[in-house]
This record gives C-alpha cells, structure tokens and sequence, in this order.
C-alpha cells in the first residue's frame, strides 16, 4: 500500500512540474498579445509585439515602447493563464448582444498557436483576463 501511495504522489509531482514547466515555456514563447473590440462603425485594438504596444482606434495608428518590466508584469499574469481554456471563459455580462457595447477578446499568439478568448462586453472583463486587459488599456494612455 505504502509503494502504491508513494508512486501516485512521484507521478502526481512529475505531471505537476511538467505543466509548470509547459506554462513557463509558453509564456516565454509569447509572440504577440491582442486586446480587440468592435462593432458596427466602431472598432480599436491594442497589440504588443516585443516591446512594442500598437493601438488602432478607428483607423488611427499610435505606437508605444513599454518597458521591460510592464512587459514582465503582462508575462507574468499571462502565465496564471491557462491558455488552452480561455475560449471557455464565460463573460459576466450580454450588452454586447444588443450593440449595448463593444464585443471585445483577447488573443494571446505563440510560437506554436494562437489563443482566443470567447467574447465579452469591452469595459467588462472576465474575471481571469481583467487584470491583463486593464494593464493593456494603460499602454495605449501613455
């Protein structure tokens, strides 16, 4: 019984460092992160490539260098993610439904693939992603 218990918990501990380890390579593997939202005659998009932040408003273009530490911070609360889930993520409300407000998703672009979140009403994140679209948000103010 003790052999038993003593293999579950050394096969438990492996599968965790490895999907610790599948996060960490993921997170560094990040190509681009894409906050976009748009309706009819609306739309405005924030882009971070790098060091670079790009916002789109309507047709008009700015850019923005962050520094490496707010990119580190993204990186770091991207990596409380778990990418392969965000398209699950339900939105905490509908107003998008009925042109109340902007439908709005994250893309978080990789190496290897591309994660999109499921739709929600601009201005009213889920939960998981608020963080990460709040501090996208103030590139596109500085």
């Amino acid at each position: 019984m003790k052999k038993i218990i003593l293999l579950l918990t050394i096969i438990c501990t492996s599968m965790s460092c490895t999907s610790q380890k599948e996060s960490v390579q993921r997170t560094n593997s990040i190509k681009e992160i894409l906050f976009s939202a748009h309706t009819r005659g609306t739309s405005k998009s924030i882009s971070v490539v790098e060091l670079q932040a790009i916002f789109k408003n309507n047709g008009n273009t700015s850019s923005f260098t962050i520094t490496d530490k707010e990119k580190k911070q993204l990186l770091e609360l991207i990596k409380k993610l778990n990418l392969k889930s965000i398209s699950q993520i339900e939105a905490p409300s509908n107003k998008r439904h009925s042109d109340g407000t902007l439908h709005a998703s994250l893309t978080i672009k990789t190496n290897k693939e591309s994660f999109t979140s499921s739709d929600f009403d601009d201005g009213n994140p889920p939960a998981e992603l608020k963080d990460i679209i709040n501090l996208l948000q103030t590139f596109s103010q500085e």
